[in-house]
């Protein structure tokens, strides 16, 4: 197993979705004991969330909105 130099529990959603989905990447392409439907769903499922999550920037209206109910950030 690699040795990992954070703690995964303490990462945020953002750091979770970019490390998990680098890993993703990395298994389908050197795993090659992976089952290929496994495989399939990593490519077809996981790997889009996690690209959706790594790259999902609030909109401004979702921003307004939040300072609004809460204050700044």
């Amino acid at each position: 197993m690699d040795n990992i130099p954070y703690d995964i529990y303490q990462l945020g959603y953002h750091s979770l979705a970019y490390h998990t989905l680098a890993r993703f990447k990395q298994l389908l392409q050197r795993d090659m004991m992976m089952p290929p439907d496994i495989a399939e769903q990593i490519e077809e499922n996981i790997i889009p969330a996690l690209e959706y999550i790594d790259g999902w920037e609030p909109t401004d209206a979702q921003i307004q909105a939040h300072i609004e109910s809460r204050g700044m950030f």
